[in-house]
């Protein structure tokens, strides 16, 4: 697919567990979709090595505020230069995961001094180790973009039982179950990089209007 300029992807794997299996999506997105399309930079933003997001909210623990001031800037400053997210999502129990919730607020605009993620187009995984995973798309198209003023786009891919999923070979062409699956994360994709194309042109007019009302009122 044509790219007019030059985009930053930023894949966050929004599970706070250590070598989960969203990190592996993560990683499986990167390699077979996101490498494969020229002037495009990707990198994966992986929440479980951000623990201290966790107590954004936290208070009484003076040891802990330079490292959790650390963690706020390399995250605030990985999500302003990124052009679009992609956010791989486990289902937890029909919920996401704290560090995601944590993270969406810590963009809102008093706690990032700005919009980081605002009008960039945002695309979500949803991810399950059974036959769920809806429920992160209805949670975050619901209620995510208030604050943070990201675009999401209106598809979305979920995967279900996602050990028998990852390991399947890459044949987004083919009639498999798992392969109609990996041809929703190409045309999710493709369609979240058009967004991103056009969408950077017009960002900071956009986020100059947010600015103005911050709060989604």
């Amino acid at each position: 697919m044509k790219i007019e300029t030059k985009l930053d992807i930023l894949v966050i794997n929004c599970s706070q567990r250590d070598d989960s299996k969203s990190l592996e999506v993560s990683k499986y997105i990167q390699k077979n979709v996101l490498k494969a399309i020229s002037n495009l930079s990707s990198s994966i933003l992986d929440l479980s090595l951000h623990p201290f997001l966790l107590d954004h909210y936290g208070y009484g623990r003076e040891n802990d505020n330079v490292l959790m001031d650390k963690d706020k800037k390399e995250v605030l400053d990985r999500l302003y230069a990124c052009d679009a997210a992609i956010f791989v999502v486990p289902e937890w129990g029909g919920m996401i995961p704290p560090a995601l919730v944590n993270l969406l607020l810590l963009c809102a605009y008093g706690s990032a001094q700005g919009l980081p993620l605002g009008h960039k187009p945002g695309f979500i995984v949803g991810v399950s180790a059974s036959g769920g995973g809806t429920y992160p798309i209805s949670l975050l198209k619901g209620y995510a973009a208030k604050n943070s003023h990201l675009t999401w786009t209106p598809l979305h891919t979920i995967i279900s039982n996602v050990e028998d999923f990852l390991k399947n070979d890459w044949s987004p062409k083919d009639n498999h179950r798992f392969s109609q699956v990996q041809s929703r994360l190409v045309t999710g994709i493709e369609s979240l990089i058009i967004y991103a194309n056009k969408l950077k042109e017009v960002r900071s007019e956009l986020v100059s209007l947010s600015k103005i009302h911050p709060f989604g009122q």
